[in-house]
């Protein structure tokens, strides 16, 4: 580990003054905006005494009374000598009964959550321990989604589920000293231990490798240890009476965890763990760095919490297959990124929480190229795009800033999907072979250590060979993001290409320099163009005789907003046929289906829809088409009913619903209402049979009453086509 102060290299103290750039009449501009980040003061990593070294806690949870008894130790080194004082981090709440140092008693002080300790003058390099003997009475931590600080978190029962029993930890950002007297900020790494003493019932699951369990008395104690060092707020404890399965991929233990009585969950939730750990090992060649890793689904919390080796979801999230592929890879895969990108290497403030959060949103995009093929990619890609926009609404900043009001105030929408876009976009500018060189190498250079900014950027341009900075000022220290309008004519043999960046510049957001390419569609078919956009009003000329459409940044290749697409009717369906990404389709297949729509439109379109039989087809869900109610799809639909697909089967229920009735049709909706098919399909026959005919398929809506599914929708729907078939209001 390196803690020491290091001389910055000049790249770095040119990107640091980059990120107080802005003027005085930008600030304003922000402030004028209702930016909640405009007036916010500049934070910097607390300054720290000692290193720490090793955090080695002890709990005796008393279920019963909802109260915690607790010792831990915490193994320092001096960073300085001739220093009298240590200081770390206890939560108001906790009841401290006694602090020693090296096994005696110490004179300690404490100023809300800052716990000092009186100490000798201490010698640089020399190590001791710091011992604190607490207790806790209750806990209000809530997980992301939950509300409330982190912390310790009883789960209780309730009526309907008795069986919601158990605590668990939640220490992002720092909260973890709301439960264990610690240094409590990403500065600093230390390894941990746990042991905790639970009913002799439950399982208890912590950070590394269970070292120790035993039972005494009718109570339960297990150790977790880790060896390798890692922020604090990763340290995690989960207990309770809990389903788990336990599996291994290339030697390294796995745990796949869930609420009592939810463990039929646990292979269609989590069967592709294993693959996702191989595809981001081989994928950034860094081995997987944990000894093992386990995924606890709880009550009570919300979204997903990167402990190291030892994440924690909210159970709610857990799927069946019938809701859908593989509903909870995006919450998995972005929760595993983290175990190289927040673990394995840690942002030293929460300035640069990106360096956590982008990656992890990148990381999960990354999943879906892997296992959901480009179209997978080409959807997330443009659902974090909107995601942010929706956000810059209301307030811009930059990604990478130190001027925040906290640091859970960092979890935004700029930290995640904007992230994760413009970490595409340097992908994109970068090419394959040098973005995950750059990756490997931030990776392997920083392991085990909390990083800056600089140090990616750094790392990016050593691997590339591509000076960097220029992109992290642009897209990284400043914020906001390209606003394009794009219009084009013929002139004679060339195509004239105007593009504006509509931006507004008066909150420090730049004039874009980005490299771009174009679609050009003409009679000889469509090819692409490389333009470079570098001022607010441009015209590029684009050798083409006879154009029928022109696309800006047709596979949106850099992060990028686009309010209007001035796309001409005759543009529409060669720009469907011609493009592959499904942004660029999915945008001319809902203008095409405005309004009145050509039977030949409607006939070219359902054949590219057709054509594409692939489980994971372009053009995400066809309800515009299954609105137009068109006899002559009825084949169509009847072909997609039988997809691989499950959301296409489920669009062709819908629509043949809204078609006349037909017996062939019919028997072929009966056909897919059973204990196996996918929920919507099920509910989507079920409503289509009922609009058609309902008592002529009463017996069938019985027997659908019967099919149960976790939320019981198909029971739900089965039970109003009954009252439709027998009339009952």
């Amino acid at each position: 580990m390196i803690h020491a102060f290091m001389k910055l290299p000049l790249v770095a103290l040119a990107l640091i003054a980059a990120s107080f750039s802005l003027g005085a009449d930008a600030r304003k501009a922000l402030q004028r905006s209702g930016n909640p980040f405009a007036d916010a003061p500049i934070q910097y990593a607390p300054d720290r005494s000692a290193d720490l070294l090793d955090v080695n806690v002890t709990i005796d949870v008393d279920y019963p009374n909802r109260t915690l008894k607790g010792q831990v130790f915490n193994k320092f080194a001096w960073i300085r000598s001739g220093l009298t004082e240590v200081h770390i981090h206890a939560g108001k709440d906790l009841v401290i009964s006694g602090v020693t140092l090296d096994g005696r008693t110490a004179q300690y002080r404490r100023d809300g959550r800052d716990l000092y300790v009186t100490t000798p003058a201490g010698t640089k390099g020399k190590s001791f321990v710091i011992g604190v003997t607490y207790s806790l009475n209750g806990g209000k931590a809530g997980g992301f989604g939950s509300g409330g600080d982190g912390g310790f978190h009883w789960i209780n029962p309730t009526k309907e589920i008795p069986t919601r029993v158990g605590f668990w930890t939640q220490g992002e950002s720092e909260f973890n000293s709301n439960w264990v007297p610690t240094w409590d900020y990403p500065n600093d790494f230390a390894t941990s231990t746990t042991t905790t003493t639970v009913p002799e019932d439950w399982i208890v699951v912590g950070n590394g490798v269970m070292t120790a369990n035993k039972v005494e008395k009718g109570r339960r104690t297990v150790t977790w240890t880790m060896k390798q060092p890692h922020a604090t707020y990763l340290l995690s404890v989960i207990g309770g009476p809990l389903d788990y399965k336990k599996d291994k991929w290339r030697g390294k233990e796995l745990w796949y965890v869930t609420p009592r009585g939810q463990g039929n969950l646990i292979d269609d939730s989590f069967g592709d763990t294993k693959d996702m750990l191989t595809f981001y090992s081989d994928r950034l060649g860094v081995e997987y760095a944990w000894p093992k890793y386990a995924q606890n689904a709880m009550y009570d919390f919300g979204g997903g919490m990167e402990n190291v080796s030892t994440t924690t979801l909210g159970a709610g999230s857990l799927t069946e297959k019938r809701e859908g592929y593989r509903n909870m890879a995006s919450l998995n895969s972005h929760e595993l990124g983290h175990q190289w990108f927040g673990d394995l290497v840690t942002c030293l403030t929460w300035g640069d929480t990106w360096l956590n959060e982008s990656f992890a949103t990148y990381m999960q995009i990354m999943y879906f190229e892997h296992s959901r093929g480009a179209t997978g990619y080409d959807r997330e890609i443009r659902g974090a795009m909107q995601s942010y926009f929706n956000e810059s609404r209301r307030y811009q900043r930059p990604i990478s800033t130190n001027r925040y009001p906290n640091g859970d105030a960092m979890f935004d929408s700029h930290t995640y999907p904007k992230g994760g876009s413009v970490l595409h976009t340097l992908r994109k500018q970068l090419g394959d072979e040098a973005f995950f060189a750059g990756l490997n190498l931030y990776l392997t250079r920083n392991r085990h250590q909390p990083v800056e900014s600089y140090q990616l950027c750094r790392a990016m341009t050593d691997a590339s060979g591509v000076n960097c900075q220029p992109f992290w000022d642009q897209w990284f220290l400043k914020p906001g993001h390209p606003v394009l309008d794009y219009t084009w004519k013929q002139n004679g043999g060339n195509v004239e290409l105007r593009v504006q960046q509509l931006q507004k510049t008066d909150n420090g957001t730049p004039i874009y320099s980005i490299p771009a390419k174009v679609m050009v569609i003409d009679g000889s078919g469509s090819r692409i163009e490389k333009i470079k956009l570098t001022k607010a009003d441009e015209t590029f000329v684009i050798p083409s005789a006879g154009a029928t459409a022109v696309v800006l940044d047709p596979d949106q290749e850099f992060l990028r907003e686009i309010p209007t697409l001035h796309w001409a009717p005759s543009e529409l369906l060669p720009i469907f046929l011609a493009s592959n990404n499904d942004t660029t389709v999915s945008q001319a297949f809902s203008m095409l289906l405005k309004g009145e729509t050509s039977p030949s439109v409607i006939k070219a379109v359902a054949d590219r829809i057709s054509a594409d039989s692939g489980p994971f087809p372009i053009v995400a869900r066809l309800n515009e088409l299954g609105d137009k109610a068109d006899p002559s799809l009825r084949g169509f639909w009847l072909k997609l009913l039988e997809h691989q697909n499950m959301d296409r089967r489920s669009d062709a229920a819908a629509a043949l619903g809204k078609l006349p009735a037909d017996a062939a049709t019919q028997a072929a909706l009966v056909k897919h209402i059973n204990a196996t098919e996918g929920i919507n399909v099920v509910v989507n026959a079920i409503n289509a049979l009922a609009a058609q005919d309902a008592k002529a398929f009463k017996s069938t809506f019985e027997a659908a009453a019967k099919i149960t599914d976790r939320r019981n929708r198909i029971q739900r729907a089965a039970q109003a086509a009954l009252q439709k078939a027998t009339g009952a209001q």
